[in-house]
């Protein structure tokens, strides 16, 4: 099983990881499109390793709302560690798509490793610069929602995936709907709005893939 791509595992060798497995006895599960991977408890649980397929994270509220949090991809990592629910709500990990999933117990990652692996420190380590990065994630998310007009936040996701990519020409994670969610706006003026963008030669757009023209 090679997960030396995966940023939990950083630094440490195939060998050492194939040897690690042992003691961290992971669990690989498969899910189909729209399948709850893990509903997230008020208590630090599970790590989630997404091998496969594309998923998504999100909020549920004491009225039924629904908020898109976050979006993964293959070798994403996501669980309690990095987003524990307050009271009242609900965090759910959904699958896109068909998916693989790796689960570990937090228990076993914390723990005191009983075979003495010399890497088990370096996992911990690395956990922690995946929490500083998911906190960074937040904040950037926060000050999108807080701009004041829907072009402020279209601008501001466009520059993130812009220097996310390394270029100007991109194609976004999100369906509109999702991207509405994501910003915290209606879909309706979110349309409205690439449109008005697209007429003023701001961006051009086919689909999802965007080309950022004079912003």
């Amino acid at each position: 099983m090679e997960l030396q791509n995966v940023e939990l595992f950083k630094g440490v060798t195939c060998a050492s990881i194939d040897a690690m497995m042992s003691c961290f006895r992971p669990e690989v599960r498969k899910f189909k499109k729209g399948d709850t991977i893990l509903v997230f408890e008020p208590e630090v649980k599970s790590l989630c390793v997404l091998l496969s397929g594309k998923a998504h994270l999100y909020c549920v509220d004491s009225e039924g709302e629904y908020t898109l949090l976050e979006n993964y991809v293959e070798n994403d990592i996501f669980g309690e560690v990095f987003t524990m629910p307050y009271s009242g709500l609900g965090y759910v990990a959904e699958a896109d798509s068909d998916c693989s999933v790796m689960f570990f117990k937090m228990s076993t990652l914390y723990g005191r490793c009983p075979n003495a692996c010399e890497h088990h420190t370096k996992i911990t380590k690395n956990l922690f610069g995946l929490s500083a990065k998911k906190a960074q994630m937040m904040a950037l998310r926060i000050n999108m929602i807080s701009k004041k007009t829907v072009r402020q936040k279209l601008i501001s996701y466009f520059e993130y995936l812009a220097e996310k990519t390394g270029s100007t020409s991109f194609e976004t994670e999100l369906s509109l709907s999702q991207l509405a969610n994501y910003l915290c706006v209606d879909r309706t003026s979110l349309m409205r709005e690439l449109r008005l963008m697209r007429e003023e030669g701001l961006i051009s757009s086919s689909g999802r893939k965007i080309n950022m023209l004079n912003i």
